[in-house]
């Protein structure tokens, strides 16, 4: 197997960003021929490497963002942005996960961590030849306030721009450290 061919089969998966495992089982092949494997990719300019270990095939970073770190999802500000809801361009690309919470400079990604019991309320979209996983509008915003991302003026505004109803179950659905200011700024 060359690695155009291993590219293509990559692309055709629908993933964007491989470990060296992951590389591995998707050529079936062991780890270790899976890293020279990777490291030929992106001598020839068809992957970029992301990380030690990781590379992608995909320059969005809302793909990268979300299939580097699993579970994952982009919500805040990123995820206002892309329901229309903000105009300013945050500095990074802001996910949630269940882990902890990291800061990755060098690629423009923050992930903040929340409890499971608050990782839901994202789908899957397609995007320039991957997936990514976004938080909907209503529970980016209620991601925000949870995480004191924004200012209460700026959450006042948005709300009334999304599902009153939709956002008061999300609210109503959350038990935990927390639950007070998110039923006091959000219903």
């Amino acid at each position: 197997m060359n690695t155009y061919e291993i590219r293509e089969l990559a692309r055709r998966s629908g993933r964007s960003v491989y470990s060296n495992q992951q590389l591995a089982n998707l050529i079936s092949k062991p780890k270790s021929i899976a890293k020279v494997y990777a490291s030929r990719l992106v001598q020839r300019g068809l992957a970029k490497r992301i990380l030690r270990g990781r590379i992608s095939f995909n320059e969005e970073d809302y793909v990268i963002a979300t299939q580097l770190v699993e579970p994952s999802y982009v919500s805040l500000s990123s995820a206002l942005l892309f329901h229309h809801l903000i105009k300013q361009v945050p500095a990074f690309v802001e996910c949630v996960n269940t882990r902890n919470s990291r800061r990755l400079k060098k690629l423009g990604i923050v992930y903040h961590k929340v409890p499971p019991s608050l990782f839901f309320g994202y789908e899957r979209h397609e995007m320039k030849g991957g997936y990514v996983f976004i938080a909907d509008a209503e529970k980016a915003l209620m991601d925000s306030v949870y995480l004191c991302s924004l200012p209460k003026k700026d959450v006042e505004e948005i709300r009334t721009k999304v599902n009153g109803a939709k956002l008061n179950a999300y609210v109503a659905r959350y038990k935990g450290r927390g639950e007070k200011k998110l039923k006091k700024w959000l219903t």
